[in-house]
C-alpha cells in the first residue's frame, strides 16, 4: 500500500478506534502502521502515539484496563513487536525494535501450590530516547532503560541498564558427538 494511502487508512482507523474503543487514543498526524496492526485496546486505557511510527509487517499492542502506554515520534517497530501493557509501558522517541521484540510489563501470578493463575503482576517499563532493542529482545516488567541503548538479539532484560549501554549476553554451545547406546 502507498505510504499516503496507509497514513490516510491509519487516520481513518485510528479515528474510529478512539471514538468507539479507547477515549484516551491521542495519534499524531501520520503513521505508517501496516495493516497486519492489531491494536487492542481498554477503553479506561490511556495511549498516546508520537508522529512518524513505523511498523514493517505484523504489530500486536494490547493494553489492559486503566493501561497507560506512551509511544514516541519516529519509532520503528520490526516485523513480529508485541507490546502488552497492563499498567504502564513508556517508550522513547527514535527507538528501533528488531524483529520479534516481546515487551511485557506483567506476569501471571503463580505458587506451588495453586499452580499458575489468571491474575496478574505488574510493574511499568521505562525504554528511553534512541534505543535500539535488537531481534528476539524480551523485556520484563519494571525494566528501565536508558536512552541511547543498544540491546544485542536474543538478550531478556530484567532490571536497569545505564544510558549509553550496549547489553549483550554470553553463549556458549556445548558441541558434543552422539553417542550411541549399545543394545544388551
Amino acid at each position: 500500500m502507498k505510504p499516503y494511502l496507509l497514513a490516510a487508512y491509519n487516520q481513518i482507523r485510528f479515528g474510529l478506534r478512539r471514538l468507539f474503543r479507547c477515549h484516551s487514543f491521542d495519534f499524531a498526524t501520520v503513521e505508517l502502521l501496516g495493516r497486519d496492526t492489531r491494536l487492542s485496546f481498554s477503553k479506561t486505557s490511556q495511549v498516546c502515539f508520537g508522529g512518524h511510527l513505523v511498523s514493517d509487517g505484523r504489530l500486536v499492542i494490547v493494553t489492559g484496563q486503566n493501561a497507560r502506554l506512551t509511544v514516541g515520534e519516529r519509532t520503528y517497530f520490526n516485523e513480529g513487536t508485541m507490546i502488552s501493557c497492563l499498567e504502564s509501558v513508556s517508550i522513547g522517541a527514535g527507538c528501533r525494535f528488531g524483529p520479534n521484540v516481546k515487551v511485557f510489563d506483567n506476569d501471571h501470578k503463580f505458587s506451588a501450590r495453586d499452580g499458575v493463575s489468571q491474575e496478574h503482576e505488574t510493574t511499568p517499563i521505562t525504554i528511553g530516547n534512541h534505543c535500539w532493542l535488537g531481534a528476539n529482545v524480551i523485556i520484563l516488567r519494571g525494566s528501565k532503560i536508558g536512552d541511547n541503548c543498544v540491546i544485542g538479539t536474543g538478550c531478556v532484560v530484567k532490571g536497569t541498564i545505564p544510558t549509553g549501554s550496549l547489553v549483550t549476553q554470553s553463549r556458549t554451545l556445548d558441541i558434543r558427538p552422539i553417542q550411541d547406546e549399545e543394545k544388551p
